[in-house]
C-alpha cells in the first residue's frame, strides 16, 4: 500500500485524546499508540484527526485486517510486502526489512515520520502482530493500533503495551453535548432536545449506532425537519443492513454456547440471571459479562440485559424462528413465573405470539396496556388483535384508542371508542373509555362540553350497571361515581370554572379513601391553586400527590404526564424557575419515550421559564422549538401558547417579523376553534403593541386583566397587568401591587416589593432590587429596576448619585446582551405624552426623520423638532436616538412576574 493522507471530516470531541495521541508520535523517544473501543465508537475518526493535526510531520500508511484473514501469515501486511518474492514471504527477516524499506524510502526518513495505522488489529495473524511490535522496537516507524477489546487482541499486541512500545488509549462512548453535535453536524440543524435525548439513549453514545438511528427514523418518516429545527416522531428503530452485518460478525466470534445465551437474552431480556444460567452454559454467561456483552443489574433477581440495547433489536430479527421457539420452550419451562419486569412482561407476550404459543387473552390486554403507559404505541397495534375473547374485545378497543392518539390519530382513536363505554360491562374499562374521550377534547374550544359529555356518558354507564346488576360491588359503584364527577370539574375548569370547582376538590381531597381518586382530585386542585394565586399551596399538594404516584407501581406511568402538567404550571406561578430547571434537565435525561409524545410540553415550560426570567435570548430558540414540536403532537392544547409566548419573546427581541408570524398563527390556531388561556391571549397583544399602538395595547390588556379578575384567575391577573407596566402605564403599580400580594410565590413577592418601591420612588430599594435580582438570575427584572432608579434620579435633578445609577444600568443592560436579551431601556410613561406626541413617538420608532413626519402629520417641521424637545423632558431622554431605542412598544413588552 502507498502511503496515504487524509482529509476526513473532523472529529466530534475526544480532544484530549487526540492532543495525547499527538505527543506520542511527536516525542523522539515516545511510543507508538493502542486505541481500544468497541465497534463503532470512533476510532478510525479518531486516528484520522490524529493524522491530520500532524500534517506533514508525518507519513501515514495504513493497513486492514480482518477475521478472514487471521490465520494467513502476513495476510494483513500483504499490501506493503508487494517487493517480496514468494520465497520469501514466510522469513520473518525478509518480510521485517520489506516492510522498513518500504514505510521509509530513501531520503525520506530524516524528512519525516512513518506511522503505520493498522485499523482492526484483534484480527492481526500472529506472524504480522510480530513484525509490527519488532518495527516499531527498531523504531524504524510509529505504531498506530485500533483495535476492539472483544475478542482479545494477540498476544503480541498486547505485550507492545506492556513493553512501553504503545500507550494504551480507551475510547469512551459519546457525552451527551458531543452526541447533540454530531447529529447538529449530521443533519445540518439541530434536534430538539426531547428527541436528542431518545436518541442518545438508544444508542448509547456509540456514534455509528447513533449515525444508523438517524438514518433509519428519517427512512422511516419518524423524524422530520420543521423549519430549522428536526423532531422525532416515533421511535426510531436501526435495525439496518449495516448494523445487521455488524451484529452478524460479532455474533460469529463467539462459540455456540456464548452465541446460544446471548441469543436468550436477547429474546427473553430482562431474564433473571438465575434462569439465564439454567437455559445456558453457565461459564458462557460469566464470558459474555467479561466481554461486556451483557449487564447485570443489583435488583434480587439480578436481571440480564443487553449491554447495548440496540443489538438486541438486531439479533432478534438475525435469530431464525424455529430457534426462537426452542428457545423460548427452555426459558418458560424454568421460569417460576411470568418476567418481573415492565420490559421482560412486553417482551415475553410478543415472543410468545410470534412463536406460535397460545397466550391468553388477559395477558395481551395487560402487555398492551403496559405498552400504552409506556408509550410504544406500535406494540399495541401489533398484539391486540389477537386478542379474542368477547369480554375483552372492548377493552382492548380502548387501548388501540389510545395507541391510535399517540400515533397522531386523533380520528382513530374517536373512532374506536365510539359505543364502547354504552356497552361495557366493566368499571375500568368505562373509565379508561370516558377518560380518554375527555383527553381527546384537549385544546379544542368545545373542549369542556365534550368533558362534560364524557362524564355524563360515565356516570349513565355506572347506573346502568347497577340497575343491570342489583349485586355488584357498591364500593366499586361510589368510586365509579366519584370518578366520572371528578372529570366533570375536569370540564368545569377547562371551561375556565375554576373558583366553582375548588371546594368540591378539596373535599374530595380531603376525604375519599381511593387512592386513584384522590391523586385526580388532588392534581386538579393544584391547577386551581396556582391559577388563583396559589401556587406554594399548590406544590404542596403535588408533592402529596407523587407520594400517591410513587405507591401506585405501574399504574403511575398512567398519570405520569397528567400530574407533571400541573406541576410545572404550579412552578412557572410560583417563580421557582431553578427547580424546573432541574426537574425538566432530569426528565429529559432518562430519555422515555414519552418524550417523543409529550416533549413539547416539556420545551414550552423550558421556554417559559427562560421568558418569566428575562433570558429572551435563551426563551425564544426554546418556545419556538416547542412550537414546532406541538404542531405535531399536542395532547395538551399548547401549541397556542407557545405561539403566543414565541411571538411576544420575539418582539422584546425586536424581531418583528418573528413576532407577526407567530401572531398570525395564533389567530389562525384560535379561528380554527382551539382552546386558548388568558395569558396567550395577553401574549399576543403585547407582541404587536407596536404595530397596533400602545393605548391600544393597553386598553386591550386591561381588559383582558379585568375578565382574569373576574373568573378568579389572580395569577394571570397579575401576569397581564406585568406587560401593561412594561408597556409604560405607570398607573397601573397600586392595582398590580395590591394583586401581587394576595399571590404567593418569589415572583408575587418580587413583584409586590417592586411596586412599593415605584409608588414611593425609593431609589435605594430598588437599586437593592436590581442586586437581588441579577443574583438570582433575573436579568431583566434586574435592569428594569435600575433604569427605573435611574429616571427618578434624573427627574429629581440628583446629578451626584445619576452617575452611579448610569453605571449600573450599563452593567444590568451588559447581562442582558449576554443572555441574548435585548437592552432594557427607561420605559415611558405613557401619560406624560399627549396623543400627538405618542404619534410622533411611534414614527420615531418606525425610522421616520423628523422633515417625514411633518409631512405625514401634516406639521411644520420646527413644531414637530418642539414636540420632541417637550417629549425628551417628559421621558427623561436627551437625544432622540434615546427615543428610537426605547422599547416603547413590542421591545418593552416584557416579563409577567419579574418586573
Amino acid at each position: 500500500m502507498t502511503e496515504t493522507t487524509i482529509t476526513a471530516e473532523r472529529l466530534i470531541g475526544r480532544f484530549g485524546m487526540v492532543a495525547s495521541v499527538v505527543d506520542c508520535l511527536l516525542d523522539a523517544n515516545g511510543p507508538g499508540a493502542l486505541i481500544l473501543g468497541d465497534a463503532g465508537i470512533g476510532k478510525t475518526a479518531l486516528a484520522n484527526e490524529v493524522i491530520f493535526e500532524l500534517g506533514s510531520r508525518i507519513r501515514p500508511f495504513y493497513v486492514f485486517a480482518g477475521p478472514s484473514l487471521s490465520e494467513v501469515p502476513y495476510a494483513a501486511l500483504a499490501p506493503l510486502l508487494t517487493a517480496l518474492t514468494p520465497g520469501q514471504t514466510d522469513q520473518p527477516r525478509a518480510v521485517l526489512k520489506a516492510l522498513v524499506t518500504e514505510l521509509n524510502p530513501e531520503g525520506l526518513r530524516d524528512q519525516s515520520q512513518a506511522v503505520l495505522v493498522v485499523e482492526d488489529a484483534q484480527h492481526l495473524d500472529d506472524s504480522s502482530a510480530a513484525v509490527i511490535a519488532q518495527l516499531a522496537a527498531a523504531e524504524a516507524a510509529r505504531v498506530v493500533l485500533l483495535c476492539r477489546p472483544h475478542p482479545s487482541p494477540p498476544p503480541e499486541v498486547l505485550s507492545m503495551w506492556s513493553e512501553g512500545l504503545v500507550d494504551r488509549f480507551e475510547l469512551q462512548p459519546l457525552s451527551k453535548e458531543e452526541a447533540d453535535e454530531l447529529c447538529t453536524r449530521v443533519l445540518g440543524s439541530p434536534l430538539v432536545p426531547s428527541a436528542s435525548a431518545v436518541l442518545f439513549r438508544s444508542s448509547g453514545g456509540n456514534p455509528m449506532f447513533l449515525l444508523e438511528l438517524i438514518a433509519h427514523a428519517k427512512t422511516r418518516g419518524h423524524l422530520v425537519q420543521r423549519n430549522d429545527t428536526w423532531v422525532l416522531l416515533g421511535e426510531p428503530g436501526a435495525a439496518t443492513v449495516r448494523l445487521m452485518d455488524l451484529v452478524r460478525n460479532q455474533i460469529m466470534q463467539l462459540n455456540p454456547d456464548q452465541r446460544q445465551a446471548l441469543e436468550s437474552v436477547a429474546l427473553a431480556e430482562a431474564i433473571p440471571l438465575s434462569v439465564l444460567q439454567r437455559a445456558s452454559d453457565s461459564h458462557a454467561v460469566d464470558e459474555l459479562k467479561e466481554l461486556q456483552f451483557i449487564a447485570i443489574s443489583a435488583d434480587p433477581a439480578r436481571h440480564v440485559r443487553l449491554a447495548q440495547p440496540l443489538i438486541g433489536e438486531v439479533i432478534r430479527q438475525l435469530v431464525p424462528t424455529a430457534r426462537s421457539v426452542t428457545i423460548r420452550r427452555r426459558i418458560v419451562d424454568l421460569m417460576d413465573s411470568r418476567p418481573e419486569t415492565l420490559d421482560g412482561r412486553l417482551r415475553h407476550v410478543t415472543w410468545a405470539l410470534e412463536s406460535g404459543a397460545t397466550v391468553p387473552d388477559a395477558d395481551i390486554l395487560e402487555a398492551a396496556q403496559l405498552a400504552n403507559r409506556l408509550f410504544i404505541p406500535e406494540y399495541v397495534e401489533r398484539v391486540v388483535g389477537a386478542i379474542r375473547d368477547p369480554s375483552l374485545k372492548l377493552a382492548a378497543q380502548v387501548e388501540l384508542a389510545r395507541a391510535k392518539l399517540y400515533g397522531r390519530d386523533p380520528m382513530g382513536a374517536a373512532l374506536c371508542l365510539e359505543g364502547v363505554v354504552e356497552q361495557a360491562t366493566d368499571l375500568r374499562t368505562i373509565r379508561q373509555a370516558s377518560m380518554l374521550a375527555a383527553q381527546l377534547a384537549a385544546g379544542k374550544r368545545n373542549g369542556p362540553e365534550a368533558v362534560l359529555r364524557a362524564a355524563d356518558a360515565w356516570a349513565e354507564a355506572v347506573s346502568r350497571l347497577e340497575e343491570a346488576e342489583p349485586g355488584f360491588d357498591a364500593k366499586e359503584l361510589e368510586t365509579a361515581r366519584l370518578g366520572s364527577r371528578l372529570l366533570a370539574l375536569e370540564g368545569y375548569q377547562a371551561a375556565g370554572r375554576h373558583v366553582e370547582a375548588e371546594p368540591e376538590l378539596q373535599q374530595i381531597w380531603e376525604s375519599t379513601d381511593d387512592d386513584e381518586s384522590r391523586l385526580l382530585a388532588g392534581t386538579l386542585l393544584a391547577e386551581s391553586l396556582a391559577l388563583t394565586g396559589r401556587a406554594v399551596s399548590a406544590l404542596q399538594i403535588v408533592m402529596d400527590v407523587e407520594d400517591i404516584l410513587a405507591d401506585s407501581g405501574d399504574r403511575r406511568l398512567e398519570y405520569a404526564e397528567f400530574v407533571m402538567r400541573r406541576y410545572l404550571l404550579a412552578l412557572l406561578h410560583a417563580g421557582e424557575f431553578d427547580v424546573l430547571d432541574t426537574y425538566l434537565q432530569n426528565h429529559i435525561a432518562q430519555a422515555s419515550n414519552s418524550l417523543i409524545y409529550f416533549g413539547g410540553m416539556l420545551h414550552l415550560a423550558a421556554g417559559t421559564a427562560d421568558l418569566r426570567r428575562g433570558a429572551i435570548g435563551a426563551a425564544l430558540p426554546k418556545l419556538s422549538q416547542a412550537s414546532e414540536v406541538l404542531r405535531l403532537s399536542d395532547a395538551g392544547g399548547d401549541l397556542p401558547d407557545a405561539l403566543a409566548a414565541a411571538a411576544y419573546a420575539a418582539a422584546i427581541l425586536n424581531r418583528t417579523e418573528t413576532a407577526k408570524a407567530n401572531a398570525d398563527a395564533y389567530d389562525a390556531l384560535l379561528s380554527d376553534h382551539r382552546h386558548a388561556s388568558p395569558l396567550g391571549r395577553a401574549y399576543t397583544v403585547a407582541a404587536l403593541a407596536e404595530r397596533m399602538g400602545v393605548q391600544t395595547a393597553v386598553s386591550k390588556l386591561m381588559a383582558l386583566a379585568d375578565a382574569a379578575a373576574a373568573s378568579g384567575f389572580l395569577s394571570y391577573e397579575v401576569e397581564i397587568l406585568s406587560l401593561v407596566l412594561r408597556l409604560g402605564d405607570l398607573s397601573v403599580v397600586p392595582r398590580l401591587a395590591a394583586a401581587a400580594e394576595g399571590c404567593e410565590g418569589r415572583s408575587a413577592e418580587f413583584l409586590a416589593a417592586y411596586c412599593r418601591a415605584l409608588a414611593a420612588k425609593d431609589v435605594n430599594r430598588l437599586v437593592e432590587m436590581s442586586d437581588s435580582a441579577a443574583r438570582d438570575g433575573l436579568d431583566l427584572a434586574a435592569a428594569e429596576c435600575a433604569a427605573h432608579a435611574l429616571r427618578i434620579l434624573e427627574t429629581r435633578g440628583d446629578k451626584p448619585r445619576q452617575f452611579e445609577a448610569q453605571k449600573l444600568v450599563k452593567q444590568r443592560n451588559a447581562a442582558l446582551n449576554k443572555t441574548g436579551s435585548s437592552t432594557a431601556e427607561i420605559p415611558p410613561d405613557l401619560h406624560k405624552l399627549t396623543r400627538r406626541e405618542q404619534e410622533i413617538a411611534a414614527l420615531v420608532q418606525a425610522g421616520a426623520s423628523n422633515r417625514e413626519i411633518a409631512l405625514q402629520l401634516g406639521l411644520s417641521l420646527r413644531t414637530v423638532e418642539g414636540h420632541l424637545y417637550r417629549m425628551f423632558a417628559k421621558l427623561g431622554i436627551s437625544h432622540r436616538e434615546d427615543l428610537a431605542s426605547v422599547a416603547y412598544g413590542a421591545r418593552h413588552a416584557g416579563l409577567p412576574g419579574t418586573a
